[in-house]
């Protein structure tokens, strides 16, 4: 019997109203349609179990360590744990089997989309004030469009089912062009924009998708789809959208960008003025966050003494980009380097050294190869509790200004606009601003202050794609470290060209007939390989 079907069985889950985090998880509640679509507090507990499926799969912690692994800005973080070797050398590339791509995103985000499609359908016959279900179905088609375009970017065109299902019946979906798959994310979009309020400001509407969620999304789609098709028009329009955002007065830069984390701020980091949409956890058993497990320091054997939870240690911010940051940059100041950890009833200092290469215990006993990324991290209860409650940004305003900055420097030269959008971030971290830069220059630059902005957080990948930047960046990382025996660096095996397109896993080809495998990639013939 073929494999599971498994984008089925993804599709299915919809039915299960029980917050659940893990797919693989036996759903204990299972609610009929007939009985429980009836009133507004239905629909939006349905529209609940939206968000908690787009939080399973955007807040995954393999998804951002391969987001992470593929670029220069992380590496494994001790042994070979979840592949990551394999990932940050590029082994195996055409691959489809899980180690190889992306191994839950595609069924994970298919759950959103579906759940997102249930409570557009199902809410058309529940009895409440209009204004109310237009947020709520606003609410789901944002998340439904950011699914699609976590997609589209990493496989190209993908099915986009016309409704929902609650069976194994109907999934042989072909798959749509990389332009309808855009249209169609734009026109989800541009309805959220034209309905939703601003930022609320109540806790319960604080954390919720707003207008100028839906502006930024559309300013970083236009920002992706016309870096990767040289398009001037969509360039335009990521600096319209930008714009708006920047002139809504909803947002602004905190002051001290460790503001920003639950690490350094903890409770007040929390859907603070910067940002404009993140996933919302807790220290409860399903809703805390696994990536300050998954990306830890220290080492399996030994815990932070108040740490939130056990760190089991996978992958971490590359030494290399470490070390890139000026000692005035405050950003730095996000690395954990140093700490007195447990093993047993001994306490041990240990402290991370960048000339140890990555090699443990480092010379200082540091027990991993890379300092630890404080943007992921709770430390705000003993390690005991093993659950952690910091959120995870997903789009901020800083990001929001560099986006404007970079479209509006692409379409005029020496944009003194664009210069001024990259200083408010650059000058924000306690840097010197830049003056007198050329348009390219001024690109570069745009392109190195990403990198020190939004480490960890899982665009990188994503932004040197797009610019035709990530295959010479991963060619030189490796390389380096290769020579210079960084630890678990091996030569580069495939260097990706900016056309690359994720293979889709045989079992998500299994569960759909119709669906077409992507052609095998082929690596970039400008950067030859050495072995």
């Amino acid at each position: 019997m073929k494999t599971h079907k498994i984008l089925s069985a993804a599709l299915a889950c919809t039915l299960a109203f029980t917050g659940c985090t893990d797919l693989d998880e036996t759903p204990y509640t299972f609610v009929a349609p007939s009985s429980f679509y009836q009133n507004e507090a239905q629909l939006d507990e349905a529209l609940n179990s939206v968000y908690n499926a787009f939080r399973n799969c955007a807040g995954n912690w393999q998804n951002i360590m391969r987001l992470e692994d593929c670029t220069e800005y992380g590496q494994p973080s001790r042994s070979a744990k979840n592949d990551n070797v394999n990932i940050n050398d590029w082994y195996d590339i055409n691959n489809t089997n899980s180690t190889s791509t992306f191994p839950n995103m595609w069924a994970r985000s298919y759950v959103t989309i579906n759940r997102a499609n249930t409570v557009l359908a199902r809410g058309e016959g529940v009895s409440m004030d209009e204004t109310a279900k237009t947020y709520i179905y606003a609410q789901a088609r944002f998340l439904r469009a950011y699914s699609f375009f976590n997609l589209v970017r990493l496989y190209g065109g993908v099915p986009i089912p016309s409704s929902y299902t609650n069976s194994l019946e109907g999934l042989e979906i072909p798959r749509s062009s990389v332009e309808e798959v855009y249209a169609y994310i734009i026109n989800d979009l541009e309805y959220c924009e034209s309905v939703l309020p601003e930022k609320g400001t109540s806790d319960y509407d604080i954390w919720r998708v707003s207008k100028g969620a839906a502006q930024a999304l559309l300013g970083e789609l236009y920002l992706y789809r016309g870096s990767m098709n040289n398009d001037a028009s969509d360039l335009q329009k990521c600096v319209d959208y930008c714009k708006k955002v920047i002139n809504s007065g909803t947002y602004r830069l905190l002051d001290n960008y460790l503001d920003l984390w639950y690490c350094f701020a903890a409770e007040n980091s929390k859907n603070n003025d910067e940002s404009i949409f993140e996933l919302q956890y807790a220290a409860i058993s399903g809703q805390d966050n696994q990536m300050h497990r998954m990306f830890g320091t220290f080492g399996d054997s030994y815990y932070n003494t108040v740490g939130g939870s056990y760190f089991y240690l996978r992958t971490g911010p590359s030494i290399y980009a470490y070390e890139s940051y000026s000692d005035d940059d405050v950003r730095k100041q996000v690395f954990i380097t140093s700490g007195t950890a447990r093993k047993g009833s001994t306490e041990t200092y240990m402290e991370f050294v960048p000339e140890d290469k990555g090699k443990f215990p480092g010379s200082k006993g540091w027990q991993c190869c890379t300092p630890g990324n404080g943007k992921y991290y709770d430390f705000t209860t003993s390690a005991s509790l093993l659950k952690s409650a910091n959120n995870f940004m997903l789009l901020r305003y800083s990001e929001v200004l560099l986006n404007y900055a970079e479209a509006l420097n692409k379409l005029s030269a020496a944009s003194s606009e664009a210069l001024s959008a990259l200083n408010q971030v650059h000058t924000r971290a306690g840097l010197t601003a830049y003056s007198g830069l050329s348009q390219d220059e001024l690109d570069d630059a745009i392109a190195q202050e990403r990198g020190w902005e939004f480490i960890g957080e899982g665009k990188l990948y994503f932004d040197e794609l797009r610019t035709d930047r990530l295959g010479k960046a991963v060619y030189e990382f490796i390389s380096r470290g290769v020579a210079e025996g960084m630890q678990y660096f091996r030569p580069l095996n495939f260097v990706p060209q900016k056309t690359f397109l994720w293979k889709i896993l045989q079992a998500d080809l299994d569960s759909n007939p119709a669906l077409e495998q992507n052609p095998d990639n082929v690596s970039d013939p400008r950067y030859p390989l050495s072995n």
